[in-house]
């Protein structure tokens, strides 16, 4: 009976140590999930917050760019504006030197006309007519003074237009060049924000591909660490088995 209770009681220890023993190995196991949850929220939470980075500092970078571009613009349409200020300054001069001077071609135009008209009527009035012939030749001479310093205004007259002419020319050729400087104020705030944009892309980008080296990373320590603790578990399930 001795012996019975001996043996019974050594394996009541046996039980009672591979029941602690297993207890133990299911422990591990249930640490080694924890483990594996714990890195794979850990790997997910960085390659998240790496993307949301990413496409907030891209979004800035389109939205400088964007305010860039717009003040380019800006600046582009005040110059192009200028120039048509002055070009359309220029062309009204122009317009007002040539107008002056139709006016003029016409008034000599019309006084030629009357000229020649009232000369043939002096020609063909009779010698004795003293009074209706000193009549036309006073006007006949007035018309001829008349047409000579209307001659001399159109003479300056076009001179005018010449000078105007030349200045509507020249505001014309600073219309051309300034639509040139327009034009590349855009261009190159256009190629400044989308070489912005190219960098802002490749530093996210190379964020983005840190983060999940570092995510998967943390995940390779993880099931390290997990293989160790199920190894554990396992020696320790082994064990137990054992003492059953």
């Amino acid at each position: 009976e001795a012996k019975e209770a001996a043996a019974a009681e050594a394996a009541r220890q046996r039980a009672s140590e591979a029941s602690s023993l297993a207890a133990e190995a299911s422990a591990k196991r249930g640490e080694a999930e924890k483990v594996g949850a714990a890195a794979a929220s850990e790997s997910a939470g960085i390659v998240s917050t790496a993307e949301s980075a990413a496409q907030a500092e891209l979004r800035a970078a389109k939205e400088r760019a964007a305010a860039a571009e717009a003040e380019a613009s800006r600046e582009a349409a005040g110059v192009e504006r200028e120039a048509k200020e002055r070009v359309d300054a220029a062309s009204g001069a122009l317009s007002a030197a040539k107008a002056t001077s139709r006016a003029l071609e016409n008034g000599i135009s019309e006084r030629e006309t009357a000229r020649a008209a009232t000369q043939k009527e002096y020609d063909g009035t009779f010698i004795l007519r003293f009074q209706k012939r000193g009549q036309l030749k006073d006007e006949v001479s007035r018309l001829k003074k008349e047409i000579k310093e209307e001659a001399k205004k159109l003479e300056k007259a076009d001179k005018a237009v010449e000078q105007a002419s030349t200045a509507f020319d020249k505001q014309k050729a600073y219309a051309d060049k300034q639509q040139q400087v327009a034009s590349k104020l855009r261009a190159d705030a256009a190629a400044a924000g989308e070489k912005s944009l190219a960098a802002a892309t490749k530093k996210a980008d190379s964020a983005v591909a840190d983060a999940k080296k570092q995510a998967a990373a943390a995940v390779k320590a993880a099931e390290g660490k997990a293989k160790a603790l199920l190894k554990e578990a396992d020696a320790l399930q082994a064990k137990a088995d054992k003492l059953r």
